[in-house]
């Protein structure tokens, strides 16, 4: 059974400029009314800009909203009143989002078995690429919750022989001749098979759990708790600052899989570090990471398309957002020119996302 889009026309307008605090079923009502009344991504951004959530939206009501109207500025400001709600009391009413019927066990160990084989398998299915990954940079000093751009960068990814190679090519829209190993701040690899294997390495012995349906990209989508306890797990962090001595700490990770139900691929990742070392300087790192399918050559492969890692110290958080783009075969001697995208260009404004509390 396919998942269908509620009944809209009897859904109330519900005057939401006046409103000085929202529900959930509020933020529900607005996309609802958008849908109905074949309203554009800008004039619903606005509409969502002015709540003042008293409840949390969490992330599946955020998704699947997200999914009905998934317009970019519309997901922007869906993403801020999820992260503004956080810490919030629970919703008293929850919009209903129609689903099919929970998978009995031996299904959901079906899903789950052949997801991993995918995933484990995955590197192996990944041609040779290059494409253009777009980092936005932002950190959020104690005290100030804001999101403060701090820079944009262009970097050649390519993918060979099974092995990941960042370039640095652009800062700020400008070149440079800085590398991405010596450039300064939060950075992160292995966005392109690390995480996935990491998860189903058989030495992690990971707990899964199927948790719900959710609609994602338009797709009915499993979604999965997962558990990696701290002595199994595979994920590194470093953290290293100028006059300090360099630390790595191995930490445990808790989070959710998003397995595609038709093809049985995993479309997003969640993944929440857990049993840091006390005295490690990061004491919280999260990142989404969103797969799609790409054409590359006039074949589909399911590759990285958007990621937001964020970390926090106990006076700074760092917010990288990650576009992937521009995808196509890799060739030994191609010549590649980045040309920089119009906000990376130096003195022009980036818009902040979502304020993190």
């Amino acid at each position: 059974m396919r998942l269908r889009l509620l009944a809209l026309a009897a859904l109330p307008w519900l005057g939401f400029a006046a409103a000085p605090q929202n529900a959930v079923t509020d933020v529900a009502t607005a996309v609802f009314t958008a849908l109905s009344a074949h309203w554009d991504d800008a004039k619903l951004a606005r509409t969502l800009h002015k709540l003042k959530l008293v409840e949390h939206l969490d992330q599946h009501v955020m998704e699947e909203l997200e999914s009905r109207f998934p317009g970019p500025k519309t997901s922007e400001e869906l993403q801020r009143l999820h992260d503004e709600s956080e810490g919030l009391k629970e919703p008293t009413e929850l919009p209903n989002f129609p689903s099919p019927v929970p998978p009995d066990f031996p299904e959901r160990r079906r899903v789950l078995l052949e997801a991993g084989k995918n995933a484990l398998g995955y590197a192996s299915s990944m041609p040779d690429f290059i494409c253009t990954e777009t980092v936005r940079r932002y950190e959020s000093w104690v005290g100030r919750p804001v999101w403060d751009l701090k820079d944009s960068l262009v970097i050649k990814v390519s993918y060979f022989d099974k092995v990941e190679d960042y370039k640095l090519a652009t800062v700020n829209g400008h070149a440079t001749k800085l590398t991405y190993e010596n450039l300064r701040g939060a950075v992160t690899e292995g966005e392109f098979a690390s995480m996935l294997v990491n998860v189903f390495e058989p030495s992690a012995k990971t707990e899964f759990w199927w948790d719900h349906w959710t609609t994602l990209r338009q797709r009915a989508t499993h979604v999965f708790r997962f558990q990696i306890k701290q002595q199994n797990s595979h994920y590194r962090m470093d953290f290293g600052m100028e006059g300090l001595t360099h630390q790595t700490a191995v930490a445990g990770q808790h989070g959710f899989l998003y397995v595609d139900r038709d093809s049985g691929l995993i479309v997003r990742v969640i993944a929440d570090a857990d049993s840091l070392p006390p005295d490690f300087p990061v004491t919280a790192s999260s990142t989404v990471l969103d797969y799609d399918f790409v054409d590359i050559s006039g074949r589909k492969f399911l590759l990285p398309l958007h990621a937001d890692a964020r970390m926090g110290t106990i006076q700074l958080k760092t917010r990288n957002v990650m576009d992937f783009s521009a995808y196509r075969k890799f060739a030994g001697e191609s010549t590649i020119t980045f040309e920089p995208a119009p906000e990376d260009k130096a003195g022009e404004k980036d818009k902040p996302p979502p304020v993190k509390k």
